[in-house]
């Protein structure tokens, strides 16, 4: 299960950075949310397919590939869910993504947490 979580998630992000909110669409839960911590902000999906795809037609769209110091996988006891932790090496900042297996692994959430860690 891990090998096809893996795999998803290397799909959906370089879906993310190459700005195909098709594909985002296939790997994102249809309740999928992108929370801010720190800005207080909740994003849908939906807003971001529009946001995405405004940026990629006017050429704007240059996501960073941020530099991971490290990523947990805590899986569920049947495998079916799946809470990432991962730390960013430049500013110390951590991000959680939460997936879950229904007939393929899709991400329901992406969390960039309030406080720093200093691992």
């Amino acid at each position: 299960m891990e090998l096809l979580l893996e795999q998803s998630r290397d799909i959906w992000a370089n879906a993310f950075f190459t700005g195909n909110y098709d594909v985002l669409a296939q790997y994102e839960h249809d309740k999928f949310k992108v929370i801010y911590e720190q800005e207080g902000r909740v994003e849908s999906n939906y807003t971001r397919y529009d946001r995405i795809a405004h940026a990629v037609k006017n050429g704007v769209w240059k996501p960073q590939n941020p530099d991971v110091e490290f990523e947990e996988f805590e899986f569920n006891r049947d495998e079916t869910e799946c809470q990432i932790l991962i730390g960013l090496d430049k500013d110390k900042r951590l991000i959680q993504e939460h997936w879950i297996y229904d007939n393929g692994w899709k991400i329901t959430e992406l969390r960039f947490l309030k406080s720093k860690n200093h691992f």
